[in-house]
């Protein structure tokens, strides 16, 4: 499992005074860095080879200016050619505020195709698949 910390800043906030629904898509994303090194370790762009299937965010509470949140990621299955990434998301007051997930593929850009994943690189998502402790599940 990995973690982030982030700080809200003032401009993820919109007009209601909370995070905008669209920055936890940007919190994930940048959760997902050290997964992607995973893959890429440099994180040359010229070499990369994921590709976002789908993602979608359950919002449970709201998120305001100044707040720390840390986001949790870890893999909850491993296929031929993709992986779910989980996310969830919690304020410094240790309450969930977002529970996420990403559905990536290991891509060939060249070829514009699906590829297996590298048996070395699914032996390390294997060691990332703790979820935290009494982290809540997607809404149906």
């Amino acid at each position: 499992m990995f973690t982030k910390q982030t700080i809200v800043r003032f401009s993820e906030c919109d007009g209601l005074g909370h995070v905008n629904n669209t920055t936890y898509y940007i919190y994930m994303e940048e959760a997902r860095v050290d997964l992607f090194r995973l893959f890429i370790p440099s994180l040359d762009l010229t070499q990369w080879n994921l590709i976002v299937a789908s993602t979608r965010c359950d919002y449970l509470q709201q998120v305001k200016f100044a707040e720390i949140i840390t986001t949790y990621t870890w893999i909850s299955h491993i296929g031929k050619s993709s992986m779910i990434i989980e996310h969830a998301l919690q304020n410094d007051q240790n309450e969930w505020v977002a529970r996420g997930q990403a559905v990536m593929i290991y891509y060939n850009y060249e070829t514009q195709k699906a590829e297996s994943i590298p048996e070395a690189i699914k032996n390390t998502l294997m060691q990332q698949m703790e979820s935290p402790i009494n982290a809540p599940d997607l809404r149906g």
